[in-house]
């Protein structure tokens, strides 16, 4: 089972158990990308590149399940452009990794906080 497969099941017995709604999920994955990127900035700065790998992979693989799980048929234009900023931020996510640049991961978070809020906003 990959990381993802692991964080999927764990937010998915978390939200059966706590939250009402598949928005909770989301904002859980939300919480967890900017975590992983939160320690991944950590790591890149005490030159751990075994752990910055391992933290910016996890954040990866979020992102990557929320552009996998939008509904493009009825999602609309909301979709699409939710489609086109998580294609952005796994570039910026890719270009940081390779280039150790923090600001990238940064913008990314910055992002990720912005979109968090405002699915929180609307529960």
């Amino acid at each position: 089972m990959t990381n993802l497969e692991y964080a999927t099941n764990a937010y998915r017995k978390t939200m059966v158990n706590t939250s009402e709604s598949k928005l909770d999920l989301v904002i859980l994955l939300y919480d967890g990308a900017i975590e992983f990127l939160h320690k991944a900035v950590f790591y890149m700065g005490q030159k751990d590149i075994a752990k910055k790998l391992h933290y910016m992979s996890k954040s990866i693989d979020i992102v990557t399940e929320l552009l996998n799980s939008l509904n493009m048929k009825e999602g609309g234009q909301v979709a699409q452009r939710l489609q086109d900023l998580y294609i952005y931020m796994l570039k910026e996510l890719t270009a940081a990794n390779i280039r150790n640049d923090p600001e990238k991961i940064h913008r990314v978070q910055g992002l990720l906080r912005t979109l968090r809020e405002g699915w929180k906003g609307i529960r």
